[in-house]
C-alpha cells in the first residue's frame, strides 16, 4: 500500500504492482509526504485492503481516492497459479483454474474472486489496468502528485509475472 495526501493505492496481489511501486519511487522522489509500506516478510502488511489498514493502524483513510491495479482474469489467476506454484509447491490442477481458483502457499483453496471481494469492498476511484499500464498510471496519478517527465519507454516495455 502506498498511502500519499489524496490517495491510497493498494497492491492488489499479482497485478504488477512493485513495477508500480518503483515507477512512483521514481516520479515522487524524496516526498516524505507519501508513505510506501515496507516490504517486510515477517511483517507483510502491503496487500492490505483499505479496511484492513484502517482496523490495524486505527487510521480513517475516507478522505482519500483508492487507486487499485487491475489484470484481466486469465492473465491474473495463471500468474497467481504459478507463483503459489513456485512459492509452496502447490500445483492447482486445471479444474481449479479454470474456474478462477487457486492453491494458496498453506494449501488452502482460494479465488478470484475473494480477492477481488477483499479489495473492493471500499469505492475504487480510480483503476490502473495492467495491459494498459503507461497510459492508466499517467493518467490516474498525474491527478495526485506531480509527475516527472514521462518514464523511458523501456520502463513500460518489461513483463509482469
Amino acid at each position: 500500500m502506498i498511502i500519499g495526501e489524496n490517495f491510497v493505492w493498494l497492491h492488489f496481489p499479482k497485478c504488477a504492482g512493485t513495477f508500480t511501486e518503483r515507477l512512483l519511487r521514481q516520479h515522487v522522489g524524496e516526498d516524505t509526504t507519501i508513505k510506501f509500506d515496507p516490504i517486510d516478510p515477517n511483517n507483510v502488511i502491503w496487500h492490505q485492503s483499505v479496511a484492513q489498514r484502517e482496523e490495524m493502524s486505527k487510521t480513517d483513510l475516507s478522505n482519500k481516492d483508492t487507486i487499485c491495479n487491475f489484470r484481466r482474469l486469465p492473465h491474473w489467476i495463471i500468474s497467481r497459479v504459478m507463483f503459489e506454484e513456485k512459492r509452496s509447491g502447490n500445483i492447482a490442477k486445471k479444474e481449479l483454474y479454470t474456474t478462477g481458483r487457486f492453491l494458496e502457499y498453506n494449501g488452502l483453496r482460494s479465488s478470484a474472486d475473494a480477492y477481488v471481494k477483499l479489495y473492493t469492498g471500499r469505492k475504487i476511484h480510480n483503476w490502473i489496468r495492467v495491459e494498459n499500464l503507461e497510459g492508466d498510471f499517467i493518467k490516474v496519478f498525474s491527478k495526485y502528485i506531480k509527475l516527472k517527465s514521462s518514464p523511458a519507454p523501456s520502463s513500460f516495455s518489461k513483463p509482469f509475472n
